[in-house]
């Protein structure tokens, strides 16, 4: 879910649509479908974002092509009969960190009549980057993270430039880069602590990483997995700016490319999903985003998993 969400929906929707063409036992009560007949995906999409991406047209025809019967549903809509459905694919579903416990009990209730891909044990696992916390319990090098809740009390800040977002987030919502406490550049408008405050207010908890400046330099490295095995990756471009503070929208444009990963971030990346898959589950689907530390070695900055029903 995620942070990313520039380029990974339509790489995930296909990489979980081999999945849907196995049609996967249904839940019991669901109907059987009729033999000879489409199997039946429904991708969850989110009310603002009804049609996904612009290729999704494109990718419908493929899955018909094949034998799939794909729509979009909204997954707030009480009404969409979700037993129906041969397979639900929860990928769309970007509005969900707004509502992050609306969403859970979604899943509870979708994955009692249907399958599902994102499988609902590797959703609630990645749906909230404390998973960072338990990757790097685990062995896996990730980007150093102070994590606050309401209760934590003082609000320490590093000494370099920072990033502050809630644990529950994605697409650059409410996230900010802030320059370092003493630094010229701090001026009032750039106080991260009203953003921190605000955010801990409502009830969130908070994640504060050091700036790596490498960002601006090389970019980030998203390395794509489908079914567990390397397929391909992509660079993005610095996101984050000084002086803009938190954006309140989901969505923002990314600078995205090809790129050739290399062997210790092959390495870094399959060890981090390695480890997820034996903390939530195995998956069809992975994005593992990586940054170069300040001595040159990678570390994971997120994971974007879609788990096998």
């Amino acid at each position: 879910m995620p942070g990313s969400s520039g380029s990974s929906a339509s790489s995930s929707s296909s990489g979980s649509s081999g999945s849907s063409a196995r049609s996967p036992a249904r839940r019991p009560g669901s109907p059987a479908r009729l033999a000879g007949s489409p199997a039946r995906l429904a991708v969850a999409a989110s009310a603002d974002s009804p049609d996904l991406r612009q290729d999704w047209p494109l990718l419908r025809q493929a899955l018909a092509e094949v034998g799939i019967e794909a729509s979009t549903q909204i997954w707030t809509n009480p009404d969409v009969p979700w037993r129906d459905f041969d397979l639900v694919l929860a990928n769309g579903a970007w509005d969900n960190i707004h509502r992050p416990n609306e969403f859970l009990a979604w899943i509870a209730a979708v994955s009692e009549v249907a399958p599902m891909a994102n499988s609902p044990a590797v959703l609630r696992w990645n749906l909230d980057k404390r998973y960072l916390a338990a990757l790097s319990e685990a062995g896996v090098a990730t980007v150093p993270t102070t994590w606050l809740t309401p209760d934590s009390g003082e609000i320490p800040l590093p000494r370099t430039e920072f990033v502050v977002k809630p644990t529950v987030s994605g697409g650059g919502f409410e996230t900010a880069r802030y320059p370092a406490e003493g630094d010229e550049r701090a001026q009032p408008a750039n106080d991260a602590r009203p953003h921190i405050e605000r955010l801990l207010n409502a009830g969130r908890t908070v994640m504060i990483q050091p700036y790596q400046a490498a960002v601006d330099t090389d970019g980030e490295a998203g390395l794509i997995f489908l079914g567990g095995r390397y397929s391909h990756a992509i660079g993005k471009g610095p996101l984050l700016r000084l002086g803009v503070g938190p954006q309140s929208h989901l969505y923002q444009r990314e600078q995205i490319g090809a790129l050739a990963p290399t062997e210790a971030q092959l390495e870094m990346a399959h060890l981090a999903l390695a480890a997820a898959e034996r903390l939530a589950g195995p998956t069809v689907y992975a994005r593992v985003d990586l940054v170069n530390l300040a001595d040159g070695a990678p570390a994971i900055l997120e994971l974007e998993l879609l788990g096998r029903p």
